[in-house]
């Protein structure tokens, strides 16, 4: 019966094809899908065959099932399907029982797969494939994922044309539909700047007057949009008269908040991709919704208490990143080189969203996953670099594996010409098979891997990169569903990618030790260059290691693919005429580093030899520089001075700084190009003046550098981070930035969104190296605390990103060094009590799974810098509610009862609180003296802690008189 009935089916295949149908059949069954490719590849050759006899065949009732189509989506053969459709394969074509092939999807695996050809057809502009899925019985309003919820009309929006727009919205697309951040398909067409898409949208009757909620467009409707581009406004202008705001498609019949707000029109020059924009976002997954994503301003007695962290307690979010209108350009041009026709294909697998930094492309393969023992044997080939090389990086990484429970050994040596053996790992340095610098690239099979790299620097790239699936997807046995099969292949947007550590005068200057540990942790981020920041004066200069061990240094990052490069700055005694003994003292300084690529000249230094230069002496060359060394200077000094920038020796990279979070760094890019110079930006961790960092003004600070840098050309991105005299903040606040910074810079095309939305995650998967620990949500939420606190007494708007951070500190910062100063008229007791609560439901929520605690998470971290975070969090916090707690007297004793005559709230002062608080909070400061000493000898050099302890001395002082003090 079933032998008649195939007969019957395969009656209408071309005769040449008909031995091939049993063939596909089988090969389906088996799931083989490069059999399967190769059999239709033959099929278009043969004699007798071609394309059109191919799709005959394909599109007959040759199986059980119904056509390959269906018997592929029945017995969920994925990326057959795929090849499938790609060869031509009808979807719309009926069984015997009138199913399509979509009628018999039965996961959201084989939906997905429908849903991306439906996207991929839409944004190529090919109109009747678009038709004949939508006929096949897939939804015309389908989603490409959850988290973004884009539908076709938005893939349109954002890359088709006109006939498919026209098409969809005939067949039943909602023309107004909103995806996950109140984007509409009309603001993807203005974001994309193609006014017959426009136009075609507007006749279709999409509502010109939809508000966002989120993302990079909040707040704006698509006309305000087009206020910076002249052709769509005109367009759009007529629409938008007597209009009412829609807000995420609701009507709430008001005008846009954002109107008032300045608008930037300059032009944003040079696009990372022209004509690609929109809210498309399928290759990289939305986290959850974004600890940092922007709400209402703080209002008088406004509770932070909502603050948000994710899947924790709720705080109102203070950033204005979203909304702030440079930063928003900025995004737009980021985030718009994503996609590119055509369409790639999505990534599923939700572990490989959560490498950082996130490779340039990944490709998921069909088949069962890599399940890695926990023996791994390597194989490594013979090539033009020797294989002791390749050895001694393996070397480095093996312990990092070993963190993880995998031993990793050498198993082989094979030439090139050999087969993979039997070893899990291939490695190979052979940059023939590779096309860019520093590219590598990772196969990972169900039972092998491969590894190739172009040089040493793209082998440990690699490592880092395979190391991260073992730490996300690893696990022998049944441990785990295993490592996905994947190629990986990737390279660096920017060539150097550095962070600048302070170690002048009175900084919180690392032990060796702990220097060792925080290059590791800048190698696991693919870091590849530690500016140090050391200070000279006319006799002496600040090296704070012994000769010995800044060899030890050097070559401990020179074996992780690191360089170092000494920063060097004057002191402020140096004047111009002290300058020339000043330019001795840095020769000896640079003495001791015995292999530098680069030196890199600091802010005033650079300032002093552009001032002695106006008469005539040119001390650029008299810096005694070995001949292969470049020179980085700073621009800044440039930006009035531009004839003094030609005497600067050719090799010099002009090197623009700017910190705070609304900073313009096109003026470093600007001059870079028209003096022809090497650009290089340096944006900073915001990590000082204040107790626990500005998260906000680092991000944005860092994120704004790297898109200028992409844009001018950059060669280097250095993020710097103070920590000199008087600075109280905990090294561990400066790792958000740092991280988010490795990731930008390494890939340029990371989701905005997705930065901001998954920072926490990120810190807890890529600095602790746990899962959920809570501790990546502590340190983001104390720095936001910090800034909404700072702003809310400063009266400042969330929309307003000036001064940050902020120039005399924090609100927090100032009320340990400077009580007395402190303006409290916006501030009432509940404000600092909230704060409080909030912070301690922080510290306390945020834990691992269960009831671990994040001291416990800590313990069981393999980041050896996870204890002394988890310390210096907990120092951090305690601060924090040290000023709390003095910010809340202050302001109960210095309440106005009569507030509607003259200020609500006045700053009594510390000494004029009652003897019982202040010796409360004596006794406070005393404990944190002592635990804030104990921390810092933990990890830090003893020189600079004296410095550091002022402010808590400072305080005492204030609190309680002399005779007082000696008693406690």
């Amino acid at each position: 019966m079933c032998k008649k009935m195939v007969g019957a089916e395969i009656a209408g295949i071309p005769p040449a094809l008909e031995d091939a149908v049993e063939s596909l059949k089988e090969t389906i069954n088996a799931g083989r899908t490069d059999i399967f490719r190769k059999l239709l590849e033959a099929c278009d050759k043969c004699d007798g065959g071609g394309e059109a006899e191919t799709r005959q065949m394909l599109n007959a009732l040759s199986t059980q099932y119904g056509t390959f189509l269906h018997m592929a989506t029945k017995l969920e053969r994925a990326d057959i399907v795929r090849a499938l459709l790609a060869a031509g394969a009808d979807p719309g074509v009926q069984d015997q029982d009138g199913n399509t092939p979509v009628h018999l999807v039965k996961s959201s695996k084989m939906e997905a797969i429908y849903t991306e050809e439906l996207l991929r057809t839409t944004a190529q502009s090919d109109v009747g494939k678009v038709c004949q899925l939508l006929a096949a019985g897939l939804s015309v309003n389908a989603q490409d994922n959850p988290l973004s919820r884009n539908t076709p009309l938005h893939w349109a929006a954002s890359f088709a044309d006109t006939d498919t727009i026209t098409c969809l919205v005939a067949r039943g697309a909602d023309v107004n539909v909103a995806n996950s951040n109140g984007a509409t398909p009309l603001h993807d067409a203005v974001a994309r700047g193609d006014p017959a898409v426009v136009k075609e949208l507007l006749l279709l009757g999409a509502n010109p007057h939809i508000q966002c909620h989120k993302g990079r467009h909040k707040g704006k409707t698509p006309v305000e949009m087009a206020s910076s581009k002249p052709q769509l406004h005109e367009i759009l202008k007529n629409s938008a008269v007597n209009g009412t705001v829609s807000y995420n498609g609701a009507n709430n019949g008001s005008i846009s908040p954002l109107l008032d707000r300045k608008i930037s029109t300059q032009n944003s020059g040079g696009s990372l991709a022209h004509g690609i924009s929109g809210s498309i976002e399928s290759l990289t997954s939305i986290g959850r919704d974004s600890v940092m994503s922007a709400n209402s301003p703080p209002v008088r007695n406004t509770s932070p208490d909502n603050i948000s962290v994710p899947s924790r307690s709720q705080l109102n979010s203070t950033s204005s990143l979203e909304i702030s209108p440079k930063i928003e350009q900025l995004s737009e041009r980021l985030a718009a080189a994503h996609l590119v026709s055509p369409v790639r294909p999505l990534v599923t697998n939700s572990a490989l969203h959560m490498l950082w930094p996130p490779p340039r492309r990944i490709t998921e393969l069909q088949g069962k996953p890599w399940k890695p023992q926990r023996d791994l044997g390597v194989s490594m080939v013979q090539g033009q670099v020797s294989i002791h090389r390749i050895l001694d990086v393996w070397n480095v990484h093996k312990p990092f594996f070993s963190d993880f429970g995998y031993h990793v050994h050498l198993e082989n040596i094979i030439s090139p010409q050999e087969p993979q053996g039997n070893s899990v790992i291939t490695c190979s340095i052979n940059p023939a098979q590779l096309t860019m610098p520093g590219e590598y690239r990772i196969r990972i099979f169900n039972d092998t891997v491969a590894v190739t790299a172009t040089d040493i620097p793209s082998l440990h790239s690699a490592l880092v990169t395979l190391l991260q699936l073992l730490h996300l997807c690893g696990g022998s046995g049944g441990e785990s569903e295993g490592v996905p099969c994947v190629v990986i292949s990737d390279y660096p947007t920017i060539v150097h990618r550095g962070v600048m550590l302070d170690f002048g005068q009175h900084a919180r200057i690392p032990t060796l030790v702990t220097m060792y540990h925080i290059v590791d942790t800048l190698l696991g981020l693919k870091i590849n260059q530690l500016h140090l920041f050391l200070h000279i004066g006319t006799t002496s200069h600040t090296l704070p290691f012994s000769p010995s061990e800044v060899v030890s240094l050097e070559r401990y990052c020179q074996d992780r693919g690191l360089s170092i490069v000494p920063v060097v700055e004057l002191d402020s005694s140096v004047t111009r005429e002290k300058l020339p003994k000043a330019l001795q003292s840095m020769t000896h300084l640079l003495q001791h580093f015995s292999d530098t690529e680069y030196v890199h000249i600091g802010p005033r230094l650079s300032a002093l030899l552009v001032d002695v230069s106006r008469d005539g002496v040119n001390h650029w060359t008299s810096l005694s520089l070995p001949q292969t060394c470049n020179l980085m200077v700073c621009a800044n000094v440039f930006h009035t001075n531009r004839a003094a920038v030609k005497l600067l020796p050719l090799s010099a990279v002009l090197v623009e700084y700017g910190f705070q979070a609304d900073y313009d760094f096109t003026k470093g890019s600007q001059l870079s190009i028209e003096e022809g110079r090497t650009l290089g930006l340096c944006p900073g961790t915001a990590a000082w003046s204040s107790i626990s960092g500005w998260p906000e003004a680092g991000v944005s600070n860092v994120y704004s550098g790297v898109v200028s840098a992409v844009e001018g050309g950059a060669r280097c991105v250095i993020v710097a981070h103070w920590s000199g005299g008087g600075s109280v903040t905990p090294l561990v606040f400066a790792w958000p930035p740092i991280l988010i910074a490795a990731g930008l810079t390494w890939n340029h095309n990371t989701h905005w969104d997705f930065v901001h939305s998954s920072l926490s995650t990120l810190l807890d998967i890529h600095l602790i190296q746990t899962g959920e620990s809570g501790i990546g949500a502590a340190l983001v939420e104390l720095g936001r605390c910090e800034t909404w606190l700072t702003r809310l007494c400063k009266g400042q708007a969330t929309t307003d990103v000036t001064d940050l951070p902020s120039t005399p500190g924090s609100t927090s910062y100032q009320l340990l060094a400077d009580p007395d100063m402190v303006n409290l008229e916006n501030m009432t007791a509940e404000v600092f009590s909230s704060v409080i609560r909030h912070i301690k439901r922080v510290l306390h929520e945020g834990q691992a799974t269960g009831s671990t605690s994040i001291t416990s998470a800590a313990s069981s971290s393999p980041w050896p810098l996870a204890s002394i975070a988890v310390m210096e969090l907990h120092l951090a916090a305690d601060m924090i509610f040290t000023s709390c707690r003095l910010g809340r007297a202050l302001v109960s004793m210095g309440t106005n009862p009569r507030s509607n005559m003259g200020l609500a709230v006045v700053n009594p002062g510390v000494a004029n609180l009652p003897p019982t608080v202040r010796t409360d909070l004596a006794n406070k400061v005393l404990a944190l003296r002592e635990v804030y000493s104990s921390v810092w000898m933990r990890s830090l050099q003893a020189p600079g802690l004296q410095a550091s302890l002022l402010v808590l001395t400072s305080l005492l002082a204030r609190l309680l008189p002399d005779q007082q003090q000696q008693q406690l």
